[in-house]
């Protein structure tokens, strides 16, 4: 009969290990959800920021070679203008230039970059 309590108390203890181990991988499952969560919807501000930048080219923010910074909300962005370098045939309309809007998170990592060519005066 002595045998059959120490049985019992490795059983319980097996498992303990076993409920254990399980909640640790359901906390750890849940932890890498959330960041991955988090991390989406930096991505998906930082989209709105760059497209929101990108708007005011051309209105706001002249169409000639440069590079202009700001923070939105902590995010901190950059709009870089210049020439679209490719063989075109020469245009009374106006110079091709290429703008480029990238957003990064507080920590500085790029999260959005954003690319388009616009139509301003000559280079």
């Amino acid at each position: 009969m002595q045998g059959d309590a120490g049985s019992a108390l490795v059983e319980a203890l097996i498992g303990s290990a076993i409920v254990a181990l399980t909640l640790g991988a359901m906390y750890h499952a849940t932890m890498n959800s959330a960041a991955r969560n988090r991390m989406a919807e930096e991505k998906r501000f930082a989209n709105l920021i760059a497209q929101s930048e990108l708007a005011t080219v051309g209105s706001m923010v002249r169409i000639e070679p440069g590079v202009t910074t700001g923070i939105q909300a902590g995010f901190p962005w950059r709009i870089q203008i210049e020439p679209f370098a490719a063989d075109l045939p020469a245009s009374n309309a106006g110079q091709v230039w290429r703008v480029t809007v990238s957003v990064r998170n507080p920590k500085g990592r790029a999260l959005a970059v954003i690319s388009t060519l616009a139509l301003g005066q000559g280079g």
